[in-house]
């Protein structure tokens, strides 16, 4: 089994990597030490398995778990700090969680539990039921562009657009793939500031910089960086309201 080992402090991945040696069905792949470099590694690596940190700079282990696309999603093993309340969200769909620092027998029933895995679908489950604990709203985004991630504040965001079954944030710095679908966007992000204007496109209300009505009653809405979306008939009363326009 190829193994990922993901965490910002060098010597708690020295300490998994030297712990795992000894399990003879473990191979070390590679490590990384944040979020943006795990995404990297295992899109060139394909691990079947990652040793995942909670707390990390930049990008947490949750927001990394919820990036990955489901049908490639490796078993994930989180590494925690977490206090014994947040461990109860990670017992119902995680394959393991593991509290630093690792103990030997800990791990070994981690790496029992990952033979055993089937499946790693648990994962979308656990990520959805901590976004719901922590009723916090989704603060940044992952988006791909070429080869490379890039973690995206959702406040520099103008709008998500779906285009034949692909998701893509459009920034002034261009559009970047998102492995999100509309719906679980429109559900996460700051209700406040973002608003469904299309089936396809979901707009940053504060991007906003010239609505255009239209004949067929919709209007034609131009972002700050000069890129236009579509608002359509069904959705323009909302708007309206909500800019008290």
């Amino acid at each position: 089994m190829k193994v990922l080992i993901v965490d910002d402090e060098r010597r708690a991945r020295e300490r998994l990597i030297h712990m795992l040696a000894d399990e003879p069905e473990m191979e070390i792949a590679g490590e990384a030490e944040d979020g943006l470099g795990a995404l990297t590694a295992m899109a060139g690596l394909r691990p079947d398995a990652v040793f995942l940190d909670v707390q990390m700079p930049g990008l947490t282990g949750l927001e990394v778990a919820a990036a990955l696309p489901e049908a490639s999603r490796p078993w994930i093993v989180f590494v925690t700090a977490y206090d014994q309340y947040a461990l109860q969200a990670f017992e119902v769909n995680a394959v393991d969680y593991l509290m630093k620092p690792v103990e030997a027998d800990r791990l070994a029933a981690a790496v029992r539990k990952l033979r055993d895995r089937a499946k790693g679908d648990g994962i979308a489950q656990l990520v959805s039921a901590l976004r719901q604990q922590t009723g916090r709203s989704l603060e940044r985004v992952v988006g791909k562009r070429l080869n490379q991630y890039h973690v995206l504040p959702v406040e520099s965001i103008e709008a998500f657009l779906s285009d034949d079954e692909l998701v893509f944030a459009i920034t002034p710095a261009g559009r970047f793939l998102v492995e999100r679908t509309l719906r679980e966007l429109e559900a996460a992000l700051p209700g406040g500031r973002f608003l469904r204007v299309h089936k396809q496109t979901i707009v940053n209300l504060e991007k906003l910089a010239v609505l255009e009505p239209v004949v067929r009653g919709g209007v034609t809405a131009r972002l700050r960086s000069g890129e236009t979306v579509e608002v359509s008939r069904r959705y323009t009363q909302q708007l309206r309201e909500r800019l008290g326009w």
